[in-house]
Formats: structure tokens, sequence, C-alpha cells
């Protein structure tokens, strides 16, 4: 029975530096990263528009958000090329089109770094903003 209690302590107290530094990974995500997972969420929030997959997207693009720097017009440049990327034809074998795809594939596209770039650099010369990007 003690053996069983040790190896219970012995996981818990394993498993906390785990999570601590999954924790801390995510809050030192650079900003593209930040952003192109912010992006991800929202296509997801967007192709999926209720249910538990929206509720997660709209809850973890509110964290990349909230540890992202950039401008509230970053954020808002998505909106468009979200909505079009949503339409690219993604069919599957079976013929239903395939949203996360089409999110994860947003997400790594020239299309968004560039979006970024133009954002990034409007960051970079706002008088008001020191933010690094």
């Amino acid at each position: 029975m003690k053996i069983w209690a040790v190896l219970t302590v012995f996981t818990l107290v394993m498993a906390v530096p785990d999570t601590a530094q999954a924790e801390m990974a995510f809050k030192q995500q650079n900003e593209l990263k930040l952003f192109q997972y912010y992006a991800q969420a929202s296509c997801l929030a967007t192709a999926f528009t209720e249910g538990g997959i929206y509720d997660q997207a709209v809850s973890a693009l509110n964290g990349y958000r909230e540890f992202g720097a950039m401008p509230l017009e970053a954020y808002e440049a998505l909106i468009a090329p979200i909505q079009q990327w949503l339409q690219k034809d993604y069919a599957t074998q079976a013929g239903k089109q395939n949203n996360l795809m089409k999110c994860i594939d947003f997400a790594e596209s020239e299309q968004l770094a560039e979006i970024f770039r133009v954002q990034s650099e409007a960051l970079k010369n706002h008088p008001r903003t020191e933010a690094s990007v």
C-alpha cells in the first residue's frame, strides 16, 4: 500500500514541472507563432460556429491575443483572408470539406506570413509602441 502512495506522490511531483514548463513555453512564443496560432484558432471559430470546437477556439484565440503585442488592426486583417481560405476546395474522398485542414494550412501560409510582415512593420514604426516583434 505504501508503494502506491509513494508512486502517486512521485507521479504528481514529476507532472508539475512538465505543466509549469508547458505554461512557460506558451508565454515565451515569438510574435509570429502567437499570430499563427491566433489565426488558426480564429479560422476554426469561423468554420465551426457552435459547439465544443467553437468554444475552445474562441478561448484559444483570446489567449494568444492576450500574450501577443500585435495591434488590433493585425487581427482584423485576418478576417477576409480566413473567409477566402474557407472557400477553398478541400474535399475529402467522401466529398466533405475538411475545414480543419484549411485552417492549419492558412496558419502556415505565405499569405498569413505577409500579413504578419506588413502589420509588424506598422507596429515597429508606430511612435507610441515599443513592442518587439
